[in-house]
């Protein structure tokens, strides 16, 4: 059960260099490591020990080898007005337009070589773009594309680094209509039949926002959910039922084992010959991939469909089909061909429920089995609510630290109750009665099914909105360091694998985390890439912008690390943020626990700010200026990437997005100014 953490510790230690390894050093430490092991397999101490090394070396070559295999193309400054053609590989249906990602693209019109160009390319639909491109459509639109963002702060998402492993290369926004050049008849079968699906869910529900929930719900396509009931979702706990997710699976596995093993058992025949139980399972593998299929195959889907069809095949082989083995296999396959699974929020918080609720069932089930045995339908049905509570309790406290680190919150009272409810309504109602009107749709006889599904969906928002506002509903905590998570897993994880009073020794870590966590220092001034954003910490602990125009979208993201709401105050503004704050037409300073950082608004003010100042930010282009003081205009952050900077009366801690990640595949290269404009 342990083997993948010496795995995931090699793959740690590759995503934690500052710069890429030689491409042999993988190969040859694994080649070492194995004659080593191979000399002293008689040994069986020194072997096992030894097994530990050989996993840490062969996660490390395992992510070595994903990142040579992926590498691609990714643009690295904003372009020209383009014209491009390539085919759609696959199209986001967003509220007003889609969103589609182009492949085998060439330029016919624009400034750039066609070895510049990535391998993918995501590109923005106007909104009165009647054009509804479909996977294999050979397309042509002129767009403007855009390198991937870097990091808001250090140590916030990277997206550059997940869409590297998307071979994902550039975003971009169409300037005008696309134009379908010669639609893709066939083949792309999932891609038209999932069209097909949403299509008449729009044309049977009325309104487009329980039509986008239905078909987020049955086929995966959530782009054309409002941002409103996306955060509603989140807030209250249950936004893993309206994204694709292991939930899903297990009702698009669990009703076809059920119903072929029932309409089996019901034919005595087959019944008393045939192992109708495993013919059950064969079912529901093939019915699980081919719902994988149906919505894209995103990377959350496969490792659903390994995990349902790691249960099935146990049940196959007349094994224990809910094991931490089970898991911990899954875990170690899609670590080795996927590595950078494990940097993901699905996988985090995917694997930390399934464990925890597998070692609290295997601990309980006696007790559970006693609740159900020769009970009637009544008792049964209240102990499943029970059990529901119980399940959505263990996976809310699994999965919390890591939707801290990701999300900068974690659920409490609100997805306690919303989940109650929910998962109930949505796996006896909701996804069956759906997955019935899908069946219905070639006869036209889907309106009234997608009537129930609707109203049951209605019922799940109403209760996620009443429970989104509690005052409990949830913790902002803010942002935690990626330190917190290691003692986190291994005390979790010591929790789940041993039995006996060995368990209790895993609360160790987590009481460490948890004290270690208080001491976290919060940055007191963040700096935004080219200077577009500052920001300074106010006496009360609130940060406080440089601009309520610039930088929206990073505004948003560091109020989201911050755990704060929506609300927030501006500067320049004389006495502002306690106290702390001082400004004038040219320059503002910021003073606290005996340090100064300026900010220069015009050049007029530079003087004055390098004499009084132990930093001096700026978002003008003052390259050839002189001062005192380090110098951070908008050239020199463009270089360092957005920066934190944590103030002591000792001195200045500077953190930079750029000496945080070093210079990796995914980290794009910074050229000069001038072919940045």
């Amino acid at each position: 059960m342990w083997l993948p953490v010496p795995l995931g510790c090699g793959i740690l230690l590759y995503f934690n260099l500052k710069s890429e390894p030689s491409p042999y050093v993988g190969g040859t430490a694994l080649a070492v490591v194995g004659l080593v092991a191979a000399a002293f397999h008689r040994n069986r101490v020194f072997l096992y020990g030894w097994l530990v090394v050989f996993l840490v070396v062969l996660g490390f070559t395992a992510a070595q080898v994903r990142t040579w295999y992926v590498q691609a193309p990714m643009l690295y400054k904003k372009t020209y007005p383009l014209v491009l053609e390539g085919t759609v590989a696959y199209t986001d249906p967003l509220p007003r337009s889609y969103r589609v990602v182009l492949k085998d693209i060439t330029v016919t019109e624009g400034d750039i070589r066609q070895t510049e160009l990535p391998k993918l390319v995501r590109v923005k639909l106007k909104p009165n773009d009647t054009a509804e491109p479909v996977g294999g459509d050979v397309v042509s639109v002129r767009a403007v594309l855009q390198p991937i963002s870097a990091p808001v702060l250090p140590g916030a998402f990277d997206f550059q680094r997940f869409a590297f492993f998307e071979q994902l290369g550039a975003t971009g926004y169409a300037l005008g209509d696309l134009t379908i050049i010669k639609p893709h008849v066939e083949g792309f079968v999932f891609d038209r039949l999932r069209r097909y699906i949403r299509e008449h869910i729009e044309a049977s529900v009325p309104d487009k926002e329980d039509a986008a929930l239905i078909t987020a719900f049955m086929v995966g396509d959530s782009n054309g959910i409002s941002q409103q009931t996306w955060d509603i979702c989140r807030k209250s706990g249950i936004a893993h039922l309206i994204a694709i997710s292991g939930s899903h699976f297990v009702m698009i596995g669990g009703w076809p084992f059920f119903l072929i093993r029932a309409l089996l058992a019901a034919i005595p025949f087959i019944a008393l010959r045939w192992p109708i139980k495993k013919i059950a399972a064969a079912f529901a593998i093939a019915t699980s991939v081919f719902y994988m299929m149906l919505i894209g195959s995103p990377i959350p889907a496969q490792r659903a469909v390994l995990s349902v069809s790691a249960v099935m095949v146990a049940i196959m082989l007349d094994r224990d089909p809910f094991t931490l083995r089970l898991a911990s296999f899954s875990a170690l396959a899609i670590l080795l061909f996927e590595p950078e699974s494990l940097l993901g929020a699905s996988f985090e918080l995917s694997y930390a429920a399934v464990i925890c609720l597998i070692a609290f069932y295997e601990m309980t089930r006696g007790w559970w089995q006693e609740r159900f045995r020769d009970e009637n339908l009544v008792r049964r049905y209240g102990s499943y609510l029970l059990a529901c509570v119980v399940t959505t309790g263990v996976a809310s406290l699994a999965t919390g630290p890591f939707a801290l680190y990701h999300f900068a919150r974690m659920p409490l009272l609100a997805g306690l109750v919303a989940n109650m409810i929910a998962v109930p309504l949505s796996s006896i109602l909701t996804f069956p009665v759906g997955l019935f009107a899908c069946l219905m749709m070639p006869f036209g006889l889907e309106k009234w099914p997608l009537w129930v599904t609707q109203k049951s969906l209605d019922l799940i928002l109403a209760v996620a909105k009443v429970t989104a506002d509690w005052e409990y509903g949830s913790w902002r905590g803010g942002a935690v360091p990626a330190w917190f998570l290691a003692p986190i897993a291994i005390g979790g994880l010591w929790i789940c694998f041993w039995r006996g009073r060995m368990r209790a020794f895993g609360v160790i870590p987590l009481a460490i985390a948890a004290g270690l966590l208080c001491f976290v220092q919060k940055p007191d001034v963040l700096a935004a890439d080219f200077g577009d954003l500052f920001a300074v910490r106010s006496a009360d602990g609130k940060l406080l912008f440089s601009s309520d125009r610039r930088g929206k979208f990073v505004r948003n993201e560091w109020l989201q690390l911050e755990g704060a709401s929506d609300d927030y105050d501006v500067w320049p503004g004389e006495g502002q943020a306690g106290g702390l704050m001082t400004c004038d037409a040219t320059s503002c300073e910021y003073k606290t626990k005996g340090q100064s950082i300026s900010f220069v608004l015009a050049p007029e003010g530079l003087t004055a700010a390098c004499t009084r100042s132990v930093l001096v930010f700026s978002h003008l282009d003052l390259g050839g200026e002189t001062c005192a003081a380090p110098l951070k205009d908008k050239w020199k952050l463009y270089h360092s990437g957005a920066e934190a900077v944590y103030m002591k009366p000792e001195g200045l801690r500077v953190v930079s997005v750029t000496d945080e990640r070093g210079s990796r595949p995914w980290t794009l290269p910074k050229r000069s100014w001038q072919n940045n404009d």
